[in-house]
């Protein structure tokens, strides 16, 4: 019985996490796809290739992972084994990867924002990154890795009894070397690259807005002293009358027990109601930047600790694994192997909503389906909702500009 729930428990959570990861995914690329606005941003093709890279894991590798791991056996055949982990490998690797070039990608942004990223050399960096993915995770299969003695071998279908059958289960076995060199690869310099672009990034933001505030301050202490020194050269008769800056500095004189009036209060009376509020704008400016940098550094740490806490533990547990094989049980490695399967369902939550544009397309996008869904009565209403080839081709035209 505790068998069944548990059983039952991993599927709900698996279903949730590839239909999340496939829901928000599909969003992203049809954001892009048919809002102007976004398609018009060529740093957002990075987006897109997250996008795809994450779907693909949701399709190819976690639905077969569910599978395997719900059901205790791997029952699609050893070949399918080698280019399940493969595509698992693959995915995954281009998954990283793209998260690496768009913390690059906002860095340029910020640090040269003069330079020009044209759309083509965004294309050129898509493909080195899913070049180098499928490197990686085709490497065993292309030199031969699988050919070699069980005992030896970096893939291993192996037999596993149980309940006096034999089944056959797919597992990821690595040598100490490929598993330590495909994790150099596929994490630990692209999260060390992201960890510092993104620090980076963070401190010159804060430089930024120091500069701000230092700017903001000088040129309301220059505004003060101006409109004071203009109200008080406006002809008054008398600096005793009027300015209570001279009486309270006379009365200061005769009695120095006595207070003086504050700064505050005589530039309240020297000062126009229109010159306050002038200053106290420019003094709120800096509050404005200071909510922009918490904000941002909110950000930075939502990326980045999502990142780490999905993929850090897998990667570090993988070479773990390949060095001391009986240190790690299946069942850990199942739960951290999952767990990086999760940051495909929470990029696209972390890297499109939380952009307006997204937010604004995707809110687009659900009602569109939810009144096409609610006023359709056949599958022709259906279709009437949907865009006409040529209005699709014109979209595919503006997106390839």
């Amino acid at each position: 019985m505790e068998q069944l729930v548990a059983s039952l428990g991993l599927l709900l959570l698996f279903t949730a996490l590839i239909l999340l990861a496939l829901g928000g995914n599909s969003l992203v690329c049809a954001a892009v796809y048919f809002d102007r606005t976004l398609r018009r941003q060529p740093e957002n093709l990075f987006l897109v290739s997250l996008a795809v890279s994450d779907l693909l894991v949701s399709v190819l590798v976690m639905v077969f992972a569910a599978a395997n791991d719900l059901l205790g056996y791997w029952p699609f055949g050893r070949v399918y084994c080698q280019l399940w982990i493969s595509c698992d490998i693959t995915c995954s690797t281009a998954s990283i990867l793209n998260l690496c070039a768009i913390a690059l990608d906002r860095y340029w942004h910020i640090s040269r924002p003069m330079a020009y990223v044209s759309r083509r050399r965004i294309t050129y960096g898509i493909v080195v990154v899913w070049m180098s993915s499928a490197l990686i995770g085709f490497a065993q299969i292309a030199f031969g890795f699988a050919q070699q003695k069980e005992h030896e071998m970096e893939l291993l279908t192996h037999e596993l009894l149980q309940n006096g059958s034999s089944k056959p289960t797919c597992q990821l076995l690595l040598k100490p070397l490929y598993a330590v060199g495909s994790s150099m690869c596929s994490f630990f310099v692209p999260a060390t690259v992201m960890v510092l672009l993104y620090t980076r990034l963070y401190l010159y933001a804060r430089k930024h807005v120091r500069s701000i505030r230092t700017q903001l301050k000088q040129a309301t202490g220059f505004l003060i002293m101006q409109l004071a020194s203009e109200k008080i050269r406006e002809g008054l008769p008398s600096m005793h009358k009027t300015c209570p800056c001279a009486n309270a500095y006379a009365a200061s004189s005769d009695n120095p027990n006595k207070n003086v009036v504050s700064e505050d209060q005589a530039l309240g009376t020297v000062l126009s109601p229109g010159a306050v509020s002038v200053t106290a704008m420019l003094v709120g400016s800096t509050d404005i930047y200071l909510h922009k940098l918490l904000l941002f550094r909110l950000t930075l740490g939502v990326i980045m600790g999502t990142f780490l806490v999905c993929w850090l533990p897998f990667f570090c547990i993988n070479v773990f694994r390949s060095l001391l094989p009986d240190l790690v049980s299946h069942t850990q490695f199942q739960a951290v192997t999952w767990l990086g399967y999760a940051n495909s369902t929470a990029n696209p939550l972390i890297y499109s909503i939380l952009n307006r544009d997204f937010r604004r397309a995707f809110k687009r996008i659900l009602q569109g389906i939810f009144v096409c869904s609610k006023t359709a009565r056949s599958f022709d209403d259906i279709q009437g909702c949907a865009q006409t080839p040529k209005e699709i081709k014109v979209r595919w035209e503006d997106f390839m500009q």
